[in-house]
């Protein structure tokens, strides 16, 4: 395969292991990164050891700070940076883009403004801009450390056209990294998003009970509503038996390298969301997640109780104790 010219926007964890993904597989990666002290650590060091102490990463790689320079040459942008920092990211990407370039999504989150995709704003934004060759989105199970580990791994890429979404899979698949394809971007998303809060219900019930009946009936559950809300921006059923959609929820909900699953355990511990929640010096994706799903299903009707429930917990200050058989007696299921 000819070799790409790839800017990754972001060098925290998951950045990293596309960069070594990438670099393994002969393209020339740049990362750009905010932070001085990662970027010399990677380009004079091979190292990231904010996220993965002293495992050595693909020496090909190359990190920036200046922009500018990211966008020099880049003819695919991936952007590896948390929901917040989306909007001036994708502003630098228009401003300092020299050519139309496809745009790869790995930020896992709604837009909480509109109560929507994210795919819709962050197309909107580069509307007319010229700089927007595709918009894709790479999801799935994939824990960093294991990826940076060479440990197989497989995810999805997803784009609206088909030969697009091939083609930016062959860019990432090698023999450890094995990327498949979906058309559905929407149904991909919304699970990638909606996993963490069904991870943050599993984590509550395996504090309690470490039952794993329990456990597995409530990932059902969970891929059941999340899939519920999904169909309403037009997700297809079949998707949720991918990747990005099962694969991911199921490491998600039943993982301790899970932030979101242990922030469950810790709450169940404690009986009480509040304490923990505090204690927390960031948000757990899967909390704010969880109160755009209960949003959202209050605006479009949708009928999603595991969310309601998690919504009683995490924002009402519900004692987890007293709801927890009520994930159950009140499934939905497809």
């Amino acid at each position: 395969m000819a070799k790409e010219k790839i800017a990754i926007i972001g060098t925290g964890a998951y950045g990293t292991v596309l960069a070594n993904v990438l670099a393994d597989n002969g393209h020339d990666v740049l990362m750009y990164g905010i932070e001085e002290s990662e970027v010399e650590d990677i380009n004079n060091n091979h190292l990231n050891s904010k996220f993965f102490q002293d495992l050595l990463i693909n020496t090909n790689i190359k990190a920036t700070t200046d922009f500018a320079v990211a966008m020099e040459k880049a003819n695919i942008v991936i952007l590896s940076v948390p929901t917040f920092a989306l909007n001036s990211a994708i502003e630098n990407v228009i401003k300092y883009g020299k050519r139309e370039m496809h745009i790869i999504n790995v930020a896992k989150g709604l837009d909480e403004e509109n109560l929507d995709v994210l795919s819709k704003k962050i197309k909107k934004q580069f509307e007319g801009t010229g700089v927007m060759k595709s918009y894709g989105a790479i999801y799935g199970p994939s824990v960093a450390i294991e990826v940076i580990m060479r440990k197989p791994t497989c995810v999805m890429s997803c784009n609206e056209d088909y030969a697009t979404a091939e083609y930016i899979a062959k860019v990432f698949s090698n023999e450890y990294f094995v990327v498949k394809v979906s058309t559905d971007v929407v149904g991909c998303e919304i699970a990638a998003a909606l996993k963490n809060s069904v991870a943050i219900a599993a984590g509550i019930l395996h504090g309690f009970s470490s039952a794993d009946n329990a456990k597995a009936s409530l990932i059902t559950i969970g891929n059941a509503e999340i899939y519920n809300i999904a169909k309403h921006f037009g997700a297809k059923i079949e998707t949720f038996m991918n990747f990005a959609t099962l694969g991911d929820l199921i490491l998600t909900a039943s993982s301790l390298k899970s932030r979101n699953f242990s922030l469950g355990v810790q709450i169940a511990q404690k009986d009480d969301a509040k304490k923990v929640l505090t204690s927390h010096k960031n948000t757990v994706e899967g909390v704010l997640s969880c109160k755009l799903a209960y949003e959202m299903c209050k605006k479009y009707k949708i009928n999603a109780p595991m969310f309601e429930i998690l919504y009683k917990i995490l924002y009402n200050n519900h004692k987890p104790s007293g709801l927890i058989n009520d994930f159950f007696q009140h499934a939905k299921v497809v």
